[in-house]
């Protein structure tokens, strides 16, 4: 290592060092449902969903919401006076549906266009690399803004499957959300298998890492759109938001019943093995030891310890998982 290097790297250390005498800033709430904490400054957020499960009326009435000065459904943008801008930037919608849902965001604020300070961009020509660079130079160019909306998040990466990669990306908001003192917003797909669970290892990740993970489930049978809390680090659960369409209008109230039953309602024996796969891939990322696979299962079934434990047992008489050297679990 040569000494421009070490240099390089007394410096960083010094800039991360504990300094007794700063006092840093409270948190500084950006998105709220319910006026519970969702998102604050220097962390990102994702809404995650069945594809056509309703995710985009509920992104146009969020940010509808940052102009006017109450809530949309219970759900409210809070923009410092200082800092009144925000930017949307839609990476998956033709020209037809981009500008539509537009539409439905002036709709949702009671608004004929929307204010100078709204940045919306439709990125679905580009590349990863390319929409990343945009959204960097965008924070760059405007310090003002504390939020960036991301609709969706799969496009930012080539392979969502793959494990550096969804990583490198985590890291890249974590970077991004701290330097330029903002939060973002992402949108990312479910699967169709167990649990409805987010993407690959980019949803692996990001409900790792995400300060909320939320979740649409739309019910053919009634009609509804339903947000609900799937993981929270800020707060407590928020009601579930019903939404419905009534002549044209969408109408809401706050679901106190309990979920559904779904496929994690199962029995750990009577889980097909494309549940079990499904489950292994959610929870074995990387290597880890049995607590913390136990700890994996529950937090990804909603289910108590002897619930993940009685999993555990099936995947190890079926040799589905396996012990490394350092007595670590990992799939076969």
């Amino acid at each position: 290592m040569d000494n421009d290097q070490t240099q390089q790297l007394q410096d960083k250390l010094l800039s991360r060092k504990y300094q007794p005498d700063y006092v840093p800033p409270q948190d500084q709430i950006i998105f709220s449902i319910q006026e519970k904490c969702i998102g604050t400054i220097q962390n990102f957020i994702v809404f995650s969903g069945l594809p056509k499960a309703g995710k985009s009326t509920f992104i146009a009435a969020m940010i509808a919401s940052a102009f006017q000065p109450g809530n949309v459904f219970g759900m409210k943008l809070h923009l410092p006076g200082d800092r009144r801008r925000l930017a949307y930037f839609d990476t998956e919608s033709s020209d037809f549906d981009f500008y539509r849902q537009i539409q439905k965001i002036k709709k949702f604020s009671n608004l004929n266009g929307l204010p100078d300070w709204a940045d919306c961009f439709t990125v679905r020509e580009d590349n990863p690399q390319e929409i990343r660079a945009m959204i960097k130079h965008y924070l760059e160019t405007h310090p003002d803004c504390p939020v960036i909306v991301i609709d969706g998040l799969l496009d930012l990466l080539f392979d969502y499957n793959s494990e550096v990669e969804s990583r490198k990306l985590v890291n890249w908001f974590k970077k991004l959300t701290k330097v330029h003192n903002c939060l973002f917003i992402g949108v990312l797909h479910q699967g169709k298998g167990l649990g409805a669970q987010t993407l690959g290892h980019l949803g692996s990740n990001t409900d790792r890492w995400a300060q909320s993970t939320l979740e649409i489930v739309k019910d053919k049978d009634a009609k509804t759109f339903t947000l609900q809390p799937r993981f929270l680090r800020s707060s407590d659960d928020f009601k579930p938001v019903v939404l419905e369409n009534q002549n044209g209008e969408w109408v809401t109230s706050y679901a106190e019943s309990e979920k559904k039953k779904t496929e994690l309602t199962k029995r750990p024996k009577d889980f097909t093995p494309m549940d079990h796969i499904s489950l292994i891939n959610d929870c074995l990322v990387i290597p880890v030891s049995y607590k913390d696979l136990i700890s994996e299962i529950q937090e990804r079934t909603a289910k108590g310890s002897n619930y993940a434990k009685e999993i555990c047992k099936i995947w190890i008489a079926k040799n589905l998982v396996r012990k490394d050297l350092q007595n670590n679990y990992l799939k076969n």
